[in-house]
């Protein structure tokens, strides 16, 4: 089982504030996280960098979808260690962002907790 105590969220909130802060320079406008058994739902307000906004408002919000393309293995690179070492477990993720076009934009993260089966060892 999975520690979803308040300390355990409030460490996985503060990573999730480092990585928008390292994107955006700034902090989120929020994030909300919610722990059930192995998933782990981190929800984000205040995701895009002053050009992004800029880039979504003038109607191109393409760009910064191809943008977050090249940031993406990037922001990987950089925090699936620290990811790992927080939560104590691998994980596999998908992330989505809602409502790109509207100011209402949220990105969210599922980290999926790998569950490794017991072995069991029989003496023959």
């Amino acid at each position: 089982m999975f520690d979803k105590s308040p300390e355990m969220q409030e460490k996985i909130r503060k990573l999730a504030i480092k990585l928008v802060k390292h994107y955006r320079g700034k902090g989120p406008e929020y994030v909300i996280i919610k722990i059930e058994d192995e998933l782990i739902t981190i929800t984000i307000k205040g995701i895009l960098s002053n050009l992004s906004e800029i880039l979504v408002e003038e109607g191109d919000a393409d760009k910064v979808k191809d943008y977050w393309k090249i940031l993406k293995p990037y922001l990987e690179n950089q925090y699936a260690e620290e990811i790992y070492e927080t939560i104590g477990r691998n994980f596999e993720y998908t992330w989505q962002i809602n409502n790109l076009e509207s100011a209402n934009r949220t990105i969210v993260i599922f980290l999926n907790l790998i569950v490794y089966g017991s072995i069991e060892k029989k003496d023959v």
